[in-house]
């Protein structure tokens, strides 16, 4: 029986893990969380962080396995590339992986190979507080190595500029901030499946953030309804991204938004997307490909079948729960709301007592609805009324009041 080690064990990992079991694979899987939701559909678990690149190498010794999985997280990518690397695994460089990972040397990859991306510049962390801003206001300030929209905020004028720059610095690792210029415009992602070299446009998807100023995701809407010309230029725009950081056989999860210049790169990941995009949306808005088999494939050294895949006809949405601020006290209605017309899934991850701050990121969530329909439009109102038929009791208040350490 062939292994895969599943890097990473979050909620949006569970899908992943019952693919490769449903392909007769035998799964081992790596998180830092003993109570990680992904844990207890694999066959062997190691609690480890997926950033301890010798301790996860060590894991992988042990368990000897014929791939890697990164599956959607973006946070094991370095460490599945030096893995593969020391191992003899299949995957991409620990190179390549830094473009994927570092939003400096991605968008220096962009320049070089002549892919659209927004002007920018980079800010030590030792430089903060004395930093000169060259592009015009407005901009967005971001870590130069997070992901999952952490320390994002936009920046209207030089008043508002050390806070955010602080801001960003303290979400990422390195502490280096990224500012860019601000880009205005309808924002997608782009599914790819790249094979010997070829990137394959799986899907475009419309995406719906919180707006200003942190633009973190909100809901994301399959298959997109751009213009037929604007969606082609959006797919040579994607296909040219994921060859300039030196992809030749991997998923891929590219941003983009739509300017009055032209689509202009955001970022991309060496992974498949996340929040259900490759797998509940995929699974419903097209057919004759699974992205979540192909990425397992790939991860043994083996092709996908890329030759017949198209829309499915069907139109599907995600919303996301943004978390209230206060003590999650009690959820009402969920199984109510699963009966409504259209739902394919509703999972609800807040958990009752705990406490949410106001959401900044995409992790302050009470959960998500997936919901299908006659068009894009009719599946995310679906959703929506689903949202709105479940009652989170949050009480309002603090972490001091509640002794909550």
């Amino acid at each position: 029986m062939k292994k895969v080690l599943v890097l990473g064990a979050p909620i949006f990992q569970v899908p992943i893990v019952k693919k490769a079991k449903q392909m007769g694979l035998f799964v081992g899987i790596v998180d830092i969380n003993p109570d990680a939701p992904a844990f207890e559909y694999a066959d062997q678990v190691f609690i480890c962080s997926v950033r301890d690149k010798m301790a996860v190498l060590e894991i992988a010794k042990e368990f000897k396995p014929d791939g890697i999985v990164i599956g959607a997280c973006d946070t094991p990518v370095m460490t599945g590339a030096f893995i593969c690397q020391e191992m003899g695994l299949p995957g991409y460089s620990v190179d390549v992986a830094l473009k994927a990972t570092n939003k400096v040397k991605m968008l220096e990859a962009f320049e070089s190979n002549s892919v659209m991306h927004p002007k920018f510049q980079v800010i030590s962390k030792d430089n903060i507080n004395d930093f000169k801003l060259s592009i015009p206001y407005p901009v967005i300030s971001k870590p130069t190595d997070s992901a999952g929209g952490r320390g994002v905020k936009i920046v209207n004028n030089e008043d508002e500029l050390g806070d955010a720059l602080r801001f960003s610095s303290e979400a990422g690792q390195s502490g280096d901030v990224l500012v860019e210029e601000y880009m205005s415009g309808p924002e997608v992602s782009v599914e790819v499946i790249v094979v010997d070299g070829i990137p394959h446009i799986i899907q475009i998807t419309d995406k719906i953030t919180s707006g200003s100023p942190h633009f973190f995701e909100v809901g994301h809407s399959q298959p997109s309804i751009l213009s037929d010309p604007v969606k082609e230029k959006i797919k040579i725009l994607a296909s040219k991204a994921v060859l300039a950081i030196g992809l030749e056989n991997s998923p891929a999860h590219v941003e983009i938004i739509i300017t009055k210049e032209g689509p202009k790169m955001v970022e991309l990941g060496a992974r498949m997307g996340a929040d259900c995009i490759t797998t509940y949306l995929l699974d419903t808005s097209v057919t004759g490909i699974n992205m979540a088999k192909a990425t397992i494939e790939l991860a043994l050294g083996q092709k996908p079948d890329v030759s017949n895949y198209s829309n499915s006809g069907e139109c599907v949405g995600v919303r996301f729960i943004t978390a209230q601020e206060g003590i999650l006290d009690n959820i009402y209605n969920v199984e109510l709301a699963e009966k409504r017309e259209g739902v394919i899934k509703i999972e609800i991850i807040g958990e009752k007592g705990k406490f949410y701050s106001k959401s900044t990121d995409n992790s302050a969530r009470f959960g998500y609805v997936v919901c299908k329909g006659n068009t894009t439009k009719e599946a995310l109102t679906r959703c929506q009324e689903c949202i709105d038929m479940i009652d989170f009791k949050v009480s309002k208040k603090t972490l001091e009041t509640n002794n909550i350490v």
